[in-house]
């Protein structure tokens, strides 16, 4: 059975990015790189929309880029491990034959919500910065911020959360009991 985390960093008002467009490596903290790196390395697979894909291209690493420009399974130019797939035409049986380990949900907004609607997420590593964006892309589409613990622990979801550095970062976790 695959296991997926998801994972992100945000505002503490609950936005993963000022912008369309806007890289959040340009404002998390040290200690949140520091924690993504671990994670990347502890997964096999990463899945992420395009956007994020084009934000942090790296050609080394396994990913499954979702996207609906494309009908089909497509592999990425010039790339053996990295695939574009459609959730909107593609069966999730395929996508599980691509990625039969470990899978790490990297985002946007519309990946975050296929895989929390879907109940597939294991874990969820969020990583909340001490910065307020007041607007932007928000983490989820349809929950607010504030009420995502609760809808997780609705959920079945145990949460512990951590201080990870002097600035006030704060990394909660989430996990199925």
């Amino acid at each position: 059975m695959i296991k997926y985390t998801l994972a992100f960093a945000c505002s503490s008002d609950g936005f993963i990015a000022k912008y369309s467009g806007d890289n959040p490596f340009e404002w998390t903290s040290h200690e949140d790189k520091n924690h993504l790196n671990t994670l990347i390395k502890n997964h096999k697979w990463q899945v992420m929309g395009r956007k994020t894909h084009e934000l942090n291209p790296n050609d080394t690493r396994s990913r499954v880029i979702f996207s609906r420009k494309y009908q089909e399974i497509k592999q990425i130019k010039n790339s053996i491990n990295q695939f574009y797939f459609n959730p909107d035409f593609n069966q999730w049986e395929e996508f599980e034959n691509l990625c039969q380990e470990s899978v790490l949900v990297l985002g946007g907004t519309s990946v975050h919500d296929y895989f929390l609607y879907a109940d597939l997420i294991d874990e969820i590593f969020i990583t909340i910065e001490p910065l307020t964006f007041n607007e932007g892309i928000p983490a989820f589409t349809y929950i607010n911020f504030k009420d995502l613990t609760p809808y997780l622990e609705e959920r079945g979801y145990r949460h512990t959360e951590q201080k990870i550095n002097d600035g006030g970062s704060l990394l909660v976790s989430f996990s199925k009991t």
